[in-house]
């Protein structure tokens, strides 16, 4: 239990009963680690015992700190989640049972890595009821597959969908990312018709980020490598925008497209600040107005000496968060509704500054507003990033 949270388990508990949770849980295992990533992630096997260990005991301490919460979506990510043997994912889940009320549970989300998984563990999941897989793809390319550090190929890609299905998952997920060093626009397409083809429901769209230090970032600033040009990115996120609603996939935020009733459930969350709980190492929080992110040091983590960073959200940062969050979806943000929450906090000249900020983009054509609906058009998707700095 994080020490500076103890005081506050009594409004907490208020919070995370208000309404059903979402819970997601972090297993930072990779077989290897992609030239491109910066999550926390380790390839020492040697610590799962332990890690289990702690995750089964953080689950069990929080349901009941919490009053054994009802939960309506849960998601298992990493890391690869697909390395733990059924056994171990058996006993994640009847943890996460026995000290939350999963009773309402919607959605039930594993993540994979394609090189990671066979038919008889994928059965195996779905027997558990984990109902949902997101399947990390990337590229159809073996090339670019390749110079990401993937260990799985296009083939593995395609086999791990079509054993998804066999295995009884209907909510298949896969992503793709753009902005790979070599990348054409016709094989970004090429990969989504494929994939659609192959059963994928629903489809998150990546922009490759080099933000921080990695492998692959080390080649791009040597000159090694060379990464497209905004243009040349912009072109292929507004082709896909025309060609992923043809193959039956309609847009439901900035990268994320899905058959109709087959959007993420507990990604929605976030985007709507609802109420989740995070367990593991480097996993995020919010409940009520706290919001916390625990040790992303696995030793430290492990050994429950970590520091966690621990934030309590004023007024003001909590409104904000709703366009910053909200403006991501394409149903846009209710503006008169956040007009009315501002006056009960006294923040209405905060929105004013905003709409004079915003302005620009509307005339734009970046932004449009229908009725009480603040929303971003397709061209304003592409800039998003700037777009939501008024917020920020």
């Amino acid at each position: 239990m994080i020490p500076d949270l103890v005081p506050r388990l009594e409004g907490l508990g208020d919070a995370a009963r208000a309404e059903p949770l979402g819970l997601y849980l972090h297993w930072p295992f990779c077989r290897d680690r992609c030239t491109y990533c910066s999550f926390v992630t380790t390839r020492d096997a040697a610590r799962g015992p332990a890690v289990l260990a702690r995750l089964l005991a953080h689950l069990q301490a929080w349901g009941a700190a919490l009053g054994r919460p009802a939960v309506d979506t849960l998601y298992l990510g990493g890391g690869t989640p697909s390395l733990l043997e059924a056994g171990e994912l058996a006993r994640i889940t009847a943890a996460a049972a026995g000290a939350f009320d999963l009773g309402p549970l919607q959605e039930a989300t594993l993540e994979a890595n394609p090189g990671t998984v066979d038919l008889a563990w994928l059965e195996r999941a779905r027997a558990l009821g984990w109902d949902r897989l997101s399947l990390g793809v990337k590229t159809l390319d073996d090339a670019l597959l390749a110079r990401l550090g993937r260990i799985h190929d296009g083939r593995a890609a395609l086999e791990a969908l079509g054993w998804a299905r066999r295995a009884g998952f209907r909510r298949i997920s896969a992503d793709l990312m753009v902005g790979i060093p070599g990348q054409a626009l016709d094989r970004v397409l090429g990969d989504a018709r494929t994939l659609v083809a192959a059963g994928a429901e629903h489809l998150s769209i990546y922009l490759l980020d080099l933000d921080k230090a990695c492998p692959l970032r080390a080649q791009v600033d040597a000159g090694k490598l060379a990464l497209p040009g905004d243009d040349e990115v912009a072109d292929v996120f507004e082709a896909l925008q025309a060609e992923l609603p043809r193959l039956g996939l309609e847009p439901y935020e900035i990268s994320s497209y899905a058959v109709p009733g087959q959007e993420s459930r507990h990604n929605g969350r976030y985007w709507e600040r609802r109420p989740y709980l995070g367990l593991g190492p480097s996993a995020a929080s919010q409940l009520g107005d706290w919001r916390w992110t625990e040790s992303g040091v696995l030793p430290a983590w492990i050994e429950e000496r970590g520091r966690a960073e621990v934030q309590e959200l004023d007024p003001a940062q909590a409104l904000a968060e709703i366009p910053l969050l909200g403006l991501r979806r394409h149903r846009g943000v209710d503006w008169d509704d956040l007009r009315a929450r501002a006056g009960r906090h006294n923040l209405v000249p905060l929105v004013d500054a905003w709409e004079v900020q915003l302005q620009p983009f509307l005339a734009h054509g970046l932004m449009v507003r229908d009725g009480p609906v603040l929303r971003l058009t397709g061209r304003g998707m592409l800039v998003s990033n700037g777009i939501l700095q008024v917020f920020v």
